[in-house]
């Protein structure tokens, strides 16, 4: 088990409070969608930024608190989302998450098996691992692609859905996306990450709070 340094757990704090901030940015730029999906470039870029972030630091936290003295971090520099999450889902079934209690079983649940959080997290990793996100420089420049336009992605992902309007769809990804976070932000609290993980609640509150209730809802800053 290794220690954090001083100038690591202000980096800590920051890189966390810039995950959280990233997410809720996505959210409300998503929501500003509206009936234009035109320029998802921005949503798109925010949330993966922010996800890609979150995850990494749940799998530093938990090789630094429960690895060993010195942690290897060299794959850590993946942009691929899909790997992440998957390295996350490995770490929560290592702690045994699943049976701490309902809400925990529900989480792994979701992150396994959600259909359209799979597609949702293909489509943010096809964004920053394939370099989606310079897809317009790239065709500029005659770069070969194997990627697609960042909007026409996020209307690829949309169009199993659309049969409900555009404005429902946004409002059920704005709900995946929600679920998704407050998933992750319950391991600080609920999962072997020490009293470290514990701190970081203020943090992380505003999704770890979050009612099914207010699910799909963009609420005020607490």
């Amino acid at each position: 088990m290794s220690s954090f340094s001083i100038d690591q757990e202000i980096a800590l704090l920051e890189e966390t409070k810039t995950a959280i901030f990233l997410i809720r940015e996505g959210l409300i730029s998503l929501r500003s969608l509206k009936n234009d999906v035109d320029f998802a470039h921005l949503p798109i870029l925010l949330l993966s930024n922010g996800f890609e972030r979150l995850l990494k630091i749940l799998i530093i936290l938990d090789a630094f608190i429960n690895g060993p003295e010195k942690p290897d971090f060299r794959g850590i520099k993946t942009h691929n989302i899909h790997d992440l999450l998957r390295r996350v889902i490995e770490i929560e079934k290592k702690w045994d998450y699943e049976n701490r209690c309902p809400e925990t079983k529900k989480d792994i649940a979701f992150l396994e098996k959600c259909d359209d959080l799979q597609k949702f997290v293909e489509l943010l990793t096809n964004f920053v691992d394939k370099s989606g996100r310079y897809y317009n420089v790239d065709l500029l420049i005659g770069k070969k692609k194997d990627y697609s336009n960042p909007s026409e992605l996020f209307i690829l992902y949309l169009d199993d859905k659309t049969r409900q309007g555009i404005s429902d769809t946004i409002c059920h990804t704005i709900t995946l996306i929600q679920q998704f976070a407050r998933a992750l932000c319950r391991m600080f609290i609920w999962g072997d990450l020490g009293q470290t993980g514990k701190d970081m609640a203020g943090i992380v509150g505003y999704f770890l709070d979050l009612q099914d209730s207010q699910l799909g809802l963009i609420l005020p800053d607490q």
